[in-house]
């Protein structure tokens, strides 16, 4: 559900203002409006520097240095300064790493050499010229007419230097390459120092990571802060010739009371209101257990507007059981289930609701194995397990199989979520404009649903169509009158008809291919499963023998692991495809809601 929110006008006396908004900053409560446009250049640097911390915290935490106390006391901005020097130093000689391997290789064929050596021979008036050739392609005569030399062979091309005393030197009909500036040692020697630079800037890394995370994440805290103190500033209003600073803000209404208590002793003049239509009001979200696990999902999308219904319950149950659905392995869901509890006791306190996450979509995982008989790519349909062998041979005496039942499956979840989302967003326009303004949309629920249920009892239940056609009559008549006479209250019948002709178009054929979105539900579960069942075979295949079975158990392993990777992350993505697609627009999602982002302090 979205929380209450109450509107706070402030109204301070000029010299009091600034320990207003410190006071104000310590509760921690009031989401100031900001004015479109005030945000100063100075403001957006400091984010920006913040950000820019942010990264190199990422980077030093990346490095796995186990964190220690120390008696250094080197600011954090000096340590950021020297973070960014390091890292333009390290790029810097990766460069010239980069720059010395060429040179390397292209002196490598010619052996280690003085290059001086040669500079003094052509001082002389000896010209010396290095060649390369196809070893094919080598003439020997070059060698009995020239003062020509073999340097050595590599990869099938002969290299050779060629000495011109007199400038009678023959035409040689191979490469020409330039004589390398420096010799082998000479640069093995510089890779050597560029090494072992590269290993102190790493080694200074290490020292930040080790000793000053900390102290980078409390000084990012603090531009952060001092930033949204600087904001609040330049949002505030002057009135009555700048004598009264004018500030406007949004809190959560089940802490008015506490905010209120604390304007009454600082004897500030204050202005309450409920938000009216137009305004743009910050979300919070206040799930408890199980939804509120859901709440970073629909965060990845949009948050709701504040006359919105709140989708996160609704569609967590939908998402669990579609994750279970297309991972569908109960070996896959144990291991996840079991790493999520693990995690849960590991990881920090803002990480737990991640772990309880998956800790619900580990089980649905095992639910929806066992339904579909399978557990690290076996299929337990044909192992003849109890249970198994008898719903075999239930399936084989209906003419069917669990695939094609899941199949059918599918299709029911994602209708019955269609269905579901129209439910919502009947509720949703009721809650926004009133109960007139659903009539289209109950409608089309009595249609579908109604015609739905007349199918499912001909088809499945034995009922005959001439005992069901008066119901289906009935359907056909209330939903279509409300659907093509009630779609726009206020407007005029002919309008409302044919709007309701065009609004009946787009959704036959929208909720057709919103139902047939959910057949990935299926798709996703039937291909991991057929993944595993291939690692198995292909492990199986490489024989019994003790170098065999070290073989198997390694593609097991890593064939396993490379499957529970994608599938979930197949099992992740999709569903979510669904809810923000088919379900969000079912539903009459809007969305655009701006998080309830408190003026507080971090530091």
């Amino acid at each position: 559900m979205i929380a209450p929110m109450k509107k706070y006008s402030f109204l301070v006396y000029h010299k009091e203002y600034n320990d207003f908004l410190l006071k104000i900053r310590e509760l921690g409560v009031v989401h100031i409006i900001e004015k479109e446009g005030v945000v100063t250049e100075e403001i957006r640097l400091q984010y920006l520097n913040a950000d820019q911390i942010d990264k190199a915290i990422r980077l030093l935490e990346s490095r796995g240095i186990s964190a220690e106390v120390t008696a250094e006391t080197k600011p954090a901005e000096e340590v950021f300064t020297e973070f960014n020097e390091i890292q333009l130093g390290l790029a810097s000689l990766s460069q010239q790493m980069a720059a010395l391997r060429k040179e390397m290789a292209e002196a490598q064929p010619w052996g280690d050499f003085l290059p001086s050596e040669i500079e003094q021979l052509q001082q002389k008036g000896i010209k010396v010229k290095l060649f390369s050739c196809p070893q094919k392609a080598w003439n020997p005569e070059w060698a009995e007419k020239n003062y020509v030399f073999q340097v050595g062979v590599a990869a099938g091309v002969v290299y050779f230097a060629a000495f011109d005393p007199d400038g009678t030197l023959a035409e040689i009909d191979a490469d020409e390459h330039k004589i390398p500036a420096h010799s082998a040692a000479e640069l093995i020697s510089k890779r050597g120092k560029l090494e072992d630079e590269v290993v102190n800037l790493n080694t200074r890394l290490d020292e930040i990571a080790k000793y000053h995370i900390p102290s980078l994440k409390n000084y990012r805290q603090l531009l952060i802060q001092n930033a949204e103190l600087d904001k609040a500033l330049v949002t505030t209003s002057s009135e009555a010739e700048d004598y009264l600073k004018v500030l406007e803000g949004w809190i959560p209404a089940e802490t008015s009371d506490v905010l209120d208590k604390f304007l009454d002793q600082e004897g500030v003049v204050y202005l309450k209101e409920s938000p009216v239509p137009g305004d743009r009001v910050p979300i919070l979200l206040k799930n408890k257990g199980f939804s509120s696990k859901f709440e970073m999902l629909g965060e990845l999308y949009s948050l709701p507007g504040y006359s919105e219904l709140d989708l996160t319950p609704f569609f967590a149950p939908f998402y669990t059981i579609f994750f279970g659905f297309c991972l569908g392995d109960a070996g896959y869901g144990i291991l996840i289930t079991l790493a999520a509890i693990f995690a849960r006791f590991k990881v920090a306190k803002e990480l737990k609701s991640i772990a309880s996450l998956v800790i619900y979509l580990g089980i649905s995982t095992i639910v929806f194995g066992l339904i579909s008989g399978t557990a690290f790519g076996i299929n337990l349909y044909e192992t003849g397990l109890p249970g198994y062998s008898q719903l075999q041979e239930l399936f084989k005496a209906n003419n069917t199989d669990i695939n094609s039942i899941l199949f059918v499956l599918a299709l029911l979840l994602g209708g019955i979520q269609i269905l579901f989302g129209m439910g919502v967003k009947a509720a949703n326009e009721t809650i926004q404009f009133g109960f007139k303004y659903a009539l289209g949309t109950i409608g089309w629920i009595i249609l579908l649903a109604g015609l739905s249920a007349i199918f499912g009892l001909s088809s499945y239940a034995g009922i005959s169509m001439e005992t069901l056609k008066p119901a289906m009559y009935a359907i056909l008549a209330i939903g279509g009158v409300l659907v093509l006479f009630f779609n726009s209250p206020g407007k005029n019948l002919f309008l409302n008809f044919g709007v309701g002709l065009w609004n009946t178009y787009n959704m036959v054929t929208g909720v057709l291919g919103d139902l047939l979105s959910y057949i990935r539900l299926f798709a996703l579960g039937i291909s991991s499963a057929i993944l595993g069942f291939v690692f198995n075979s292909l492990a199986l295949s490489v024989g019994t023998s003790f170098f065999g079975i070290i073989a198997m158990v390694v593609i097991l392993v890593i064939g396993h692991s490379i499957n529970i990777f994608m599938a979930s992350l197949g099992s992740f993505v999709h569903p979510m495809r669904l809810t923000f697609v088919e379900f969000y627009k079912n539903a009459g999602f809007s969305g655009g809601g701006k998080k309830y982002q408190p003026f507080r302090k971090l530091t």
